[in-house]
């Protein structure tokens, strides 16, 4: 399963780019264009997950790439995706496990290293990052996600793509996060080997990173206020249960159970 903050940082959904910056918003868009050294960027989102699999149902998208994840367990309304998986027309599974539910209807699977067997970082929920180090070789023919990635780019013409090592990625990205309310441009693989875990940003080269955001009670938003909505509810509005509906079904997710 992917790292849900860290990639949420990256850009790593339909409607973000890299560094929290909002593909609706064309500044935003610009701001990362200049950075790539390119002259736009489509301000259309890509699907979002739920809509991939209605899209390859309809035909109007013909296949997917499912990395480090398992649709056919983690989805909502498993025959419908079974049925997007059956008629795309060509799906990619990359996973660690041989046993993943999503196997049975790939075409070409690329074995992926797990998380001792590649180097990189992660940040969890209070913005803390971590550094980690590779301690063993992949088994069989299985190769880092990221090395797998850039091949495939490099092999479509991406020249850019051509980092030499995991680390020359991660300056690029703290070097984007420059000035930004997630800045991280003074971190880097050696402060995170020797000095240990940070939480963004950390502003300064001496900085040793922000334990608590907004003690200053100035908030990201165009006020500077926070802004909370709640919302109200006067009467209870669910299904009553009824001779043909008899039960109520309550359903929920603890830790074992989360995606596979």
């Amino acid at each position: 399963q992917p790292n849900a903050m860290g990639g949420r940082e990256v850009g790593g959904m339909a409607n973000l780019l890299a560094v929290h910056k909002d593909l609706g918003n064309e500044t935003h868009r610009q701001e990362v264009a200049d950075f790539w050294g390119v002259k736009s960027i489509s301000p259309k989102p890509g699907y979002t997950a739920t809509e991939m699999f209605d899209a390859l149902e309809s035909g109007k998208m013909k296949a997917i790439w499912i990395i480090c994840t398992n649709p056919m367990v983690s989805m909502p309304n498993m025959h419908r995706i079974e049925k997007a998986l059956q008629k795309a027309k060509f799906v990619i599974v990359q996973d660690i496990s041989n046993r993943s539910d999503s196997l049975e209807y790939a075409d070409l699977v690329l074995p992926a290293a797990g998380w001792l067997e590649k180097e990189g970082t992660m940040t969890n929920s209070e913005r803390r990052i971590s550094y980690l180090p590779k301690f063993i070789d992949a088994p069989g023919e299985a190769r880092p996600d990221v090395e797998i990635l850039c091949d495939f780019a490099q092999r479509m013409g991406f020249d850019e793509f051509n980092y030499a090592q995991t680390e020359d990625i991660y300056k690029e990205y703290c070097a984007m996060t420059r000035g930004t309310n997630i800045d991280i441009s003074h971190l880097n693989y050696d402060r995170l080997k020797n000095e240990g875990t940070f939480q963004w940003p950390v502003a300064s080269h001496g900085n040793s990173g922000t334990t608590r955001l907004f003690e200053d009670k100035k908030f990201y938003t165009p006020s500077q206020k926070a802004i909370f909505n709640v919302p109200a509810f006067d009467h209870n509005v669910s299904d009553k249960p009824n001779e043909e509906y008899p039960l109520i079904l309550t359903t929920g997710r603890i830790r074992d159970q989360w995606h596979t």
